[in-house]
């Protein structure tokens, strides 16, 4: 037995967008709701971060469905509303991933990456109408837990690192 992704109350969406879409897990997403019959706007980046072949091999398995559409596009400079317009779902995977990196002069693209854009998505979501927003965090956001698992709501988040401070703004 299979279940779907999305379970909204009112329904199935027609489509979804999925930013990050590029990634491991967005691209896993993107395919499992492609399965599930919604028609899927993928927007990623391609950042320097991952290799673009690899990016790319991980939409082979979505690159020939006519339900999935990719926006190479920048959250913090795109025009969103118009990539969002009456989408009902958006999952918002994309970021920009790595601790090590975060610090000194990296933190300035980790704060746009991380929190401008995730803030311009928002704004939208909100705009476009968008009925439902789920994105992904870190568990760089609880740097050294008392206990495990991390449990959210419950775990006191005390990050060690700009990337896990970005994540958690």
């Amino acid at each position: 037995m299979t279940t779907k992704v999305l379970d909204l109350r009112d329904g199935q969406p027609s489509h979804a967008v999925v930013t990050g879409c590029a990634g491991f897990i967005g691209s896993h997403l993107a395919e499992r709701l492609v399965a599930d019959g919604v028609r899927v706007i993928g927007i990623d980046s391609f950042s320097e971060y991952y290799d673009r072949g690899s990016k790319l091999d991980n939409l082979a398995a979505l690159s020939d469905s006519p339900e999935f559409e990719l926006h190479e596009a920048d959250l913090t400079r795109a025009d969103l509303r118009s990539i969002m317009a009456s989408a009902p779902v958006v999952f918002h995977l994309a970021a920009q991933p790595g601790v090590r990196a975060s610090f000194g002069d990296g933190f300035a693209r980790y704060a746009q990456d991380n929190v401008v854009a995730t803030q311009r998505m928002f704004d939208a979501a909100l705009e476009a109408g968008c009925s439902r927003v789920v994105w992904a965090s870190s568990s760089s956001v609880y740097g050294d837990a008392e206990a495990y698992p991390c449990i959210e709501g419950e775990t006191r988040t005390r990050s060690r690192s700009p990337y896990g401070v970005t994540k958690r703004a």
